[in-house]
């Protein structure tokens, strides 16, 4: 793997200006993006991908200035907003607004005048204004910035069960020669509450955390980014969230629902396409012990390549292969960006989880898009269209509105998802498509089925509520019989040769849920929402209230 990467290094090695630095994928600049483009304003942006380098969102920025005039209110405010926040890449001769003459650095700590100023200035809702940094340094053709964020929720059901969750998180980024950037970020989580329902916060995401007797469950998080961008191709070494494919309810190929893991990309966009390789490093389960009892962790990779490319101005296509395989050093045969890797796992003796998928995005009319994904887990022409378990697909269908009825800021989604049983799962449990024990695509797993409806409206570029419809129903596995329900246990000889669809023990959940979300000051958020909650299993039937509030400060 070093050696690999020298040679990347030596071959694309030639200087081409550009910040390379990823936006992260929950940055609220892609829903920005995903409306101007249904809306017509933005066309082949090739979203398919997240994250996109901050490069990239300044030129989609540029585009929409030229087309201001055709905006909302709300939208030509939040794009004052974005286009301040990637001042820099846009015309890095722009100083920061507060930066003194003469100067090419600026911190709120570093004298009493700048704190005392940026607090007043805190608490009186400037418009446009650039996000706060509490270090920032600048010049011609580099930079870096420190970031903090603090936030804190608290939930509470109607079953007398509570949790909440206080986190810190500690970004830096840089760039250096206009073409070389870098990323970090640290993030200390404490969670309270009871047992059960504080394993289930979205902010462990499944994954470990440490507990000790009578104190609170605590966890952490890093990861970075080595981002280099040449004249032929971007190359970045990160451990941060990835996502491939469409959906807003969940990503049938690669989502950010398991803690993310370390990989190398190469990647080239064109004007009309987009040609991504990457291989990660997943966290696999213990296989065995040592003599001194501690746990083995036997290696586990993944492999994908994704081309993106239009056809015309309103129809875009992903074609994807992401292949899983462990129990063995990396493989050669998967670093090389260009191979056929449905071939070379034949060549390889046939033992990975080899998947295949195609997903579209078409803008059927200015406002109105349709989107999907078929996944490919495994078939065989001859038992196509019938009900062999081996027909393991998944596909997810869905619509989206912008602003119907001339309604401004108003929009509407519609999804629907269907995972057949043994979707994600392999004969060899190493295999299975998940990390730390987590989906890397779709959260609700195999033998399962989403219905989803979100409807979204902006009153103000700072305050937004919605309404959305959850249903979910899963068919788990029998105790005595596996119908491939669980996505860590595979298909043997002994199982069922034929597969129905939510088939098992069946769980429907209902969430219907209202939220509210307003950023009182720059930088400092507000969130409540109120949901309700049927849960049917079986013959049992469970309705729950559930009350949720937070808030967030960045700088």
């Amino acid at each position: 793997m070093k050696r690999l990467l020298v040679i990347y290094i030596l071959l694309f090695s030639f200087a081409h200006a550009s910040n390379p630095v990823s936006v992260p994928v929950r940055h609220p600049v892609y829903n920005y993006f995903e409306r101007m483009e249904t809306l017509g304003y933005l066309t082949n942006i090739l979203d398919g991908i997240r994250p996109f380098s901050r490069a990239k969102a300044a030129r989609l920025l540029k585009i929409l200035e030229e087309k201001r005039a055709e905006l909302t209110t709300i939208d030509k405010r939040r794009l004052d907003d974005f286009l301040l926040d990637f001042r820099y890449e846009l015309n890095p001769s722009k100083k920061y607004a507060e930066m003194p003459d003469k100067q090419n650095w600026y911190s709120v700590f570093a004298s009493w005048t700048n704190f005392k100023k940026d607090f007043k200035r805190f608490f009186k809702q400037n418009h446009p204004e650039e996000e706060n940094h509490v270090v920032m340094w600048e010049n011609e053709n580099s930079n870096f910035y420190f970031d903090y964020e603090q936030g804190l929720t608290y939930e509470k059901r109607s079953d007398a069960m509570y949790r909440s969750a206080s986190w810190q998180s500690y970004k830096f980024r840089g760039l250096i020669n206009d073409n070389f950037g870098c990323a970090l970020e640290v993030s200390l989580h404490g969670l309270r509450g009871d047992e059960g329902y504080v394993e289930d916060h979205p902010i462990l995401k499944g994954s470990w955390s440490q507990k000790r007797e009578d104190e609170p469950r605590y966890s952490d998080r890093t990861g970075g980014e080595l981002a280099w961008n040449t004249k032929y191709i971007d190359f970045n070494f990160a451990q941060q969230e990835v996502e491939w494919g469409h959906g807003e309810s969940g990503k049938l190929i690669l989502s950010n629902n398991p803690e993310h893991y370390p990989y190398i990309s190469l990647s080239k966009e064109w004007g009309w396409g987009k040609f991504t390789a990457l291989h990660g490093k997943l966290q696999s389960f213990a296989e065995d012990t040592t003599d001194e009892g501690a746990e083995i962790y036997p290696d586990k990779w993944i492999a994908s390549h994704r081309l993106e490319f239009s056809l015309w101005r309103r129809l875009t296509i992903g074609l994807n292969e992401n292949f899983i395989y462990g129990n063995r050093y990396a493989d050669w045969a998967y670093f090389i960006p260009f191979n056929f890797y449905r071939s070379v796992q034949h060549k390889l003796r046939d033992r990975d989880n080899a998947t295949i998928s195609v997903d579209l995005e078409l803008l059927v009319y200015r406002g109105g898009k349709i989107y999907g994904t078929v996944f490919l887990d495994e078939f065989k022409r001859s038992e196509l269209f019938t009900d062999w378990y081996g027909n393991k697909h998944a596909f997810l269908f869905g619509f989206y509105q912008v602003d119907p009825f001339d309604i401004n800021n108003f929009s509407l989604r519609f999804e629907y998802t269907a995972i057949m049983p043994w979707v994600y799962t392999h004969k060899y449990k190493i295999n299975s498509y998940t990390t730390d024990y987590n989906s890397l695509g779709h959260w609700a797993g195999p033998n399962s089925e989403v219905y989803y409806l979100h409807l979204a409206k902006d009153w103000h570029q700072r305050l937004s509520t919605g309404l959305k419809f959850r249903q979910w129903k899963h068919g788990a596995n029998y105790d005595d019989k596996n119908i491939g329900g669980d996505i860590l246990i595979g298909h043997s000889p002994s199982d069922p040769q034929t597969r129905k669809f939510l088939e098992g023990i069946l769980t429907t959940e209902k969430r219907y849920e209202v939220y509210c979300n307003y950023e009182i000051f720059n930088g400092f958020f507000i969130s409540g929402r109120y949901g309700y909650i049927n849960l049917k299993t079986q013959e049992q039937t469970e309705e729950l209230n559930e009350f949720y509030f937070g808030f967030k400060f960045e700088y």
